[in-house]
C-alpha cells in the first residue's frame, strides 16, 4: 500500500510539472526590467507584451537586458524582427559586456545609416516580420551580461521596432526555434504523466479492493 501511494505522488509530480510551458528557451520579456543603453536611450520607450514573448521599442532608443549569455562557436541568435511606423535610421541587436558600444559585438539589421557593426542583413522597411538566424559564435565567443536591442532615429519620428521570439542557442537539439510546428504551452510529456497518474489511481483502487477481501 505504502508503494502505491508513492506512485501516486509522483504521478501527480509529473502531471504538475507537465503544466509548465514548453517556451522555457524563448526569452520572456516580463522577466526582465530593460534598461538604457549608455547615452544611446534618447526618447520612447520600450514594452513587453502580454505573454512575454515581444519587445517593442518606440522612438530612438536603444535598451538592454541583463543575463549571463554564454556564446560558444557553435551559438545561434534566433528572432523574429518587424519594423514598423516610421522607417528608422537603423535597427540593430547585439551583446555587451562593459557598458560601452562596440561594434564588433553589435549587428546591423537594416537601415540606411552606414555603421561599423556587423552587417548581417539588408531589412528593408516594410517587409514586415522577418526571421533572423545569426551564427554569433563566427563573428566572436565569450561571457556577456547584456543583450542589446536598437531602434536608432535620430532624425526621424514615430519609429517603431519589435523583437519577437529571442533565443539563443548553443544546441540545436534543445532548441526551440527549430521546431517544425509551434509548441504547445503544454509539455509533450503531459500524456505520459497523465497515463501514469491514471495507471496509479487504478493500482490504489486494486490495492483498496484486496484489503477488503
Amino acid at each position: 500500500m505504502k508503494n502505491i501511494k508513492q506512485s501516486l505522488i509522483i504521478a501527480l509530480t509529473l502531471v504538475c510539472g507537465a503544466s509548465f510551458s514548453a517556451n522555457a528557451s524563448f526569452i520572456n520579456f516580463n522577466d526582465y526590467t530593460t534598461s538604457d543603453y549608455v547615452n544611446q536611450a534618447i526618447t520612447g520607450s520600450a514594452t513587453s507584451s502580454a505573454d512575454g514573448s515581444t519587445l517593442t521599442l518606440t522612438g530612438n532608443l536603444w535598451v538592454t537586458i541583463s543575463e549571463l549569455f554564454i556564446i560558444t562557436p557553435d551559438s545561434t541568435l534566433y528572432f523574429t524582427m518587424e519594423a514598423f511606423g516610421n522607417e528608422a535610421e537603423w535597427y540593430g541587436i547585439g551583446f555587451d559586456d562593459n557598458d560601452s558600444v562596440t561594434a564588433s559585438t553589435l549587428f546591423q539589421l537594416g537601415g540606411d545609416e552606414g555603421t561599423r557593426a556587423n552587417q548581417i542583413s539588408s531589412y528593408s522597411f516594410g517587409d514586415g516580420a522577418v526571421d533572423f538566424a545569426i551564427d554569433v559564435g563566427t563573428f566572436f565567443t565569450g561571457s556577456y551580461d547584456k543583450l542589446v536591442f536598437i531602434l536608432d532615429s535620430d532624425r526621424i519620428s514615430g519609429a517603431s521596432l519589435s523583437f519577437s521570439n529571442v533565443e539563443i542557442c548553443n544546441d540545436t537539439t534543445n532548441c526551440e526555434s527549430l521546431l517544425s510546428t509551434p509548441p504547445s504551452p503544454i509539455s509533450a510529456n503531459a500524456p505520459a504523466a497523465l497515463g501514469m497518474f491514471a495507471m496509479s489511481l487504478f493500482l490504489l483502487a486494486a490495492g483498496r479492493k484486496r484489503l477488503k477481501s
